[in-house]
């Protein structure tokens, strides 16, 4: 369902407010923010209440078509029903029509321009006030401060231990008068009873900041950083909680970003920071939940425990965190370290292996894996770890079958120590997209998305995946996702950009472009290619010449691109450009792809190399292929063996099809 296809006007009930032109959720006068996807099903729904509308006539109005990811459509219905204040259990406006579908009920009014609308009366500022500074209760074996005098940390925000002036209305504050909260007063958790005339804030953002580490032993940079990712990937399984992803989230540290940044770069409303001291096997965690960009602390705790305890001391931070903002907790089971030194040795090759290691150092970082997991055979991390390594994006092109085999082997041992390790099925997502068995590639890419829902890089993995075979708008929904909880992410931001461009919307991907340039880039040169691209697809020469002048003479392309930009603006330089083409392609070993772009370019060798590049993963040139400027590719009868060849045909069969292509008798016919 488009922008257009949503409607006019306004439908208003109760205290919502729903803006048809403008895409926008009101509740009690806030705006809420809702994906547009989410708003067009409350739009189609409100527009027809009591109508039961079947999952499949959902599906084919918003989507325009019945493939959509499993879970999707639940999704979407839990971020309504947050933003509306309810939920499955105590619905209100949204009922599930158990075989059928969901039914919307309210008495609605439609009307061309928006009502008045007032917050509803009550007694909310005594209710506030005497819930306003309820103390956190201390965990077991555990030292516990809560409220805004709460000790000073040494962590990034310490700057907010100097509280700013409290604005005369918190919005947590508001909400959980509103909502008419009953405390527990000896243990200072909030237990939330919805009142039906009153509706929600929207969900709370978290994002968990990298603890600091105050002492001197040389690997705790290495357990800080990692006990941080292992936080933000428990918390992000509590209901109704979005967590900013770590990339962003160690940005945000490292660019020493206050308060308000926080609020206006990542979209917070909350922050989680503390600190980490290590002696010997023993560990001193001190944190704190900080309200953005009040500053004001909910609550705080220090933790004094062995390392062998930390993922128990991770399942009591999640539920203090859930309790505290008044959340469900949905954190599955809780894993145990029994020997301390063997998940010190796994985070400090976790740690080396993320900061982007040269070829050398990989070698080496493997090595000690492989020597880890012959130390400890029952270690599932470690084969996971390694399973991972030996598949990394990275070095796509140049994993061998016997390094394929060997990480298929590592991934299933992993998985029967632990069904949920998340390397292991990322291993085991990555091996069958590249062998073209697409049912276990989507299967297993949902399962991690599932394991991970706050990993932007599994999110940009699935969407990769989506958008190779051709469903492209599922694709943008995956990153769309993936840069909400990773705003500062320049992978995140550079794929969203290319998932704009293969749908034709360059416009939109040439801004995304920008935002991905003013991020730091792990791999800077990607970004000129493919704003290369951008720029000749909206006929914008002088920006292409620009962007050839930031290619690195390294990569032994730029001569080849700069030619094809003055052959695109006088076609009879393309004979110079020949040859330039030919010995880019002998440098590197790589096929050029400027070729599609050469008058009457050989097409059926151009799939063959799109399909080799599709097969590897080693970059997104297999986009490629469902670009509106080149429907000449998917004309050719060498594309209907493409489909065969790499199952894509027998999967839409089974899946559904994209929105661009239909079936016609044994062929695929693709706009």
């Amino acid at each position: 369902m488009t922008k257009d296809e949503t409607g006019t006007g306004w439908i208003a009930f109760d205290q919502i407010e729903i803006d048809l032109a403008g895409h926008r959720l009101f509740v009690a006068g806030l705006e809420m923010p809702l994906e547009p996807k989410a708003f067009a099903v409350l739009a189609l729904l409100a527009r027809s209440p009591g109508k039961a509308f079947t999952r499949d006539e959902i599906l084919d109005a918003v989507w325009g078509h019945r493939h959509v990811t499993p879970g999707v459509l639940n999704r979407v219905m839990t971020l309504l029903r947050q933003a509306l204040g309810e939920s499955a259990e105590h619905a209100q406006y949204l009922h599930t029509v158990h075989g059928v579908g969901y039914r919307f009920d309210a008495k609605t009014l439609l009307s061309e321009s928006r009502r008045a609308t007032g917050a509803a009366p009550g007694n909310s500022e005594a209710a506030r006030g005497e819930f306003e500074d309820s103390p956190a209760p201390a965990a077991p074996g555990a030292n516990s401060a809560a409220g805004a005098d709460a000790r000073p940390m040494i962590t990034t925000l310490a700057s907010a231990d100097v509280m700013p002036p409290r604005p005369a209305r918190s919005r947590l504050r508001v909400w959980l008068a509103a909502l008419g909260i009953c405390v527990l007063a000896a243990a200072g958790y909030l237990l939330t009873r919805h009142a039906p005339e009153v509706a929600a804030v929207p969900a709370p953002t978290l994002v968990v900041l990298p603890l600091h580490p105050v002492g001197s032993a040389p690997d705790e940079n290495a357990l800080a950083d990692g006990l941080s990712e292992e936080l933000i990937t428990r918390l992000a399984r509590i209901d109704g909680l979005r967590l900013i992803s770590r990339t962003s989230a160690a940005l945000a540290q490292t660019e020493k970003l206050d308060l308000n940044q926080l609020a206006a770069r990542l979209h917070v409303s909350h922050a989680l920071e503390g600190s980490l001291r290590q002696s010997g096997q023993q560990l001193r965690i001190d944190l704190r939940l900080v309200e953005i960009p009040t500053g004001r602390t909910l609550w705080a705790q220090d933790y004094d425990r062995g390392l062998a305890d930390v993922f128990a001391i991770q399942s009591e931070i999640a539920k203090s965190v859930a309790a505290t903002l008044t959340l469900k907790l949905g954190l599955g089971r809780v894993a145990s370290e029994p020997d301390p030194q063997l998940f010190r040795d796994y985070l400090q090759l976790w740690h080396r292996l993320s900061q982007h290691p040269d070829a050398s150092e990989y070698q080496q970082l493997t090595a000690s894996l492989r020597a880890l997991v012959a130390r400890a055979p029952d270690y599932a991390r470690a084969h996971g770890l390694l399973a991972r390594t030996l598949v990394q994006d990275l070095r796509a092109a140049t994993v061998s079958e016997a390094e394929t085999a060997e990480a298929a082997r590592e991934a299933a041992r992993a998985l029967e120590l632990d069904p949920d390790q998340i390397e292991a099925r990322a291993t085991l997502a990555t091996i069958a997209c590249r062998a073209t068995d697409w049912v276990r590639c989507m299967d297993e890419s949902r399962r991690v998305v599932d394991l991970a829902p706050a990993d932007s890089n599994s999110r940009a993995t699935y969407g990769r995946a989506l958008a190779t075979i051709g469903y492209l708008a599922q694709a943008l929904e995956q990153t769309e996702i993936g840069v909400a909880s990773d705003p500062l992410s320049y992978e995140a931001n550079l794929f969203r950009a290319r998932v704009l461009d293969t749908l034709g919307r360059h416009d939109e991907a040439r801004a995304a472009f920008v935002a991905a340039a003013r991020l730091p880039a792990g791999t800077p040169a990607r970004l000129a290619y493919a704003r290369w691209y951008n720029a000749i697809w909206r006929h914008d020469l002088a920006a292409a010449r620009e962007v050839t002048g930031q290619m690195s003479a390294d990569e032994h392309f730029r001569e080849s691109y700069a030619g094809a930009t003055e052959a695109l603006a006088d076609p009879q330089r393309w004979p110079q450009v020949k040859p330039l083409i030919e010995t880019s392609e002998r440098a590197t070993g790589r096929y050029n792809f400027l070729r599609l772009l050469q008058p009457d370019p050989d097409l059926p060798k151009i799939i063959d190399a799109l399909e080799e590049v599709l097969k590897t993963g080693s970059s997104s040139y297999s986009l490629l292929l469902w670009n509106p400027e080149y429907a000449a590719l998917r004309r050719d009868p060498a594309f209907q063996d493409f489909l065969r060849r790499t199952h894509i045909l027998d999967y839409w069969r089974s899946n559904g099809w994209p929105s661009q292509c239909h079936a016609d008798g044994e062929r695929a016919v693709c706009d």
